[in-house]
């Protein structure tokens, strides 16, 4: 998703969340992560516009470049700068629990 800006190019223009319509948007660095195949995969530092208001993020063309050759790549283990664990609960299990 695209960030529109209310008076087009101009310099000035204000950029507005397509999301919430908040024009509180700033640069940040994010984490977002990805599955690949099986495999859950964490990025860590993508540069963003983020929505102050709804957090909504936005990625310039560049950075979703690098994401898909990341992507293309397999997300290569030896890539990798570290590993977390991550803890997998399932849905159902709740709803089941919930009916008893």
């Amino acid at each position: 998703m695209s960030v529109e800006y209310s008076r087009g190019d101009q310099p000035g223009a204000v950029a507005v969340c397509p999301s919430c319509g908040s024009s509180d948007i700033g640069m940040a660095e994010v984490r977002s992560a990805f599955f690949h195949g099986d495999r859950l995969v964490v990025v860590d530092d993508i540069p963003a516009l983020v929505c102050s208001y709804c957090n909504e993020q936005f990625y310039d063309d560049r950075t979703v470049v690098v994401l898909d050759l990341l992507r293309g790549e397999g997300f290569p283990a030896e890539s990798a700068r570290g590993e977390i664990k991550v803890p997998v609960f399932s849905f159902r299990d709740r709803l089941l629990t919930e009916a008893e």
